[in-house]
């Protein structure tokens, strides 16, 4: 027996299994079979509608995986939305306040679930594990946006046209047909009309107030001669007391102040 061949022999055995553990060990550290390495805790997240979430679906965190979805959503008791529970890597402690949303990516729109915190939050707390998060943010899909397309926007912009279609019938056929027109028509020239005469109005009132003003001149002027009148009869009547019918006299400056006793 050549003992030369089977040192190669047990070489090239040795060479072999090492290389298979080599390339296991890097499926393990690299490949999914190393998440059964890694430590979870379970957080149970309830969404409205979790269209396209499925089990082992990544949950994302600033780009970073952080865990995946443990179980398919279950119906929540009330019917009302779904429950999606989470395992999320035991090294990250989620905030509290943080939001649970469901996005896609890639061209055949993988869903996933990404965490975004709460940049207002000053002192987070970690979320418990075992927390039932409420209220999950559900991704808009197009799916969705067809839908809200066909029945909410749709009908309200049909009622619209609907509308604006019956007033501009109601405007041809009420306003703008030919008694329509008339109407305008009269209806400027009504306003003409007055405007005129108002205008003219305005022209004789003020041919009134002038003629006012020059009344309440006179009427200045006349009241000036009544007091000059007045004056000169009182200065008469104290010239005929002081010197009597016979001897009456016009005395100087009788009308400018009272007259003085003479001694």
């Amino acid at each position: 027996m050549d003992t030369t061949d089977t040192s190669n022999q047990l070489r090239a055995g040795v060479f072999m299994i090492l290389g298979f553990l080599c390339i296991g060990s890097l499926v393990i550290y690299f490949g999914r079979f190393g998440e059964g390495v890694k430590k979870y805790y379970t957080l149970t997240v309830e969404y409205r509608n979790a269209s396209g979430i499925l089990k082992g679906a990544d949950v994302m965190m600033a780009g970073a995986k952080i865990g995946e979805v443990a179980t398919p959503p279950t119906v929540l008791p009330n019917m009302r939305g779904v429950a999606v529970p989470l395992k999320i890597e035991e090294t990250v402690q989620i905030p509290q306040g943080s939001v649970f949303s469901i996005g896609s990516s890639g061209l055949l729109g993988d869903h996933f679930v990404t965490v975004t915190m709460d940049d207002h939050n000053r002192n987070p707390q970690p979320i418990a594990s075992g927390t039932v998060v409420k209220n999950g943010q559900s991704e808009s899909s197009i799916s969705e946006l067809q839908r809200q397309l066909h029945d909410e926007i749709l009908p309200k912009l049909s009622s619209a046209l609907d509308n604006i279609d019956s007033v501009s019938k109601s405007l041809h056929d009420d306003v703008f047909n030919k008694q329509g027109v008339q109407n305008l028509q009269m209806t400027l020239a009504n306003f003409r009309t007055t405007s005129d005469a108002m205008a003219a109005s305005s022209r004789e009132l003020k041919g009134v107030m002038e003629k006012a003003n020059v009344f309440l001149k006179k009427g200045n002027t006349a009241m000036d001669s009544v007091q000059g009148a007045t004056g000169d009869l009182k200065a008469f009547v104290a010239n005929l007391r002081q010197h009597g019918i016979i001897f009456y006299k016009d005395s100087a400056g009788m009308s400018a102040g009272p007259l003085k006793k003479q001694h």
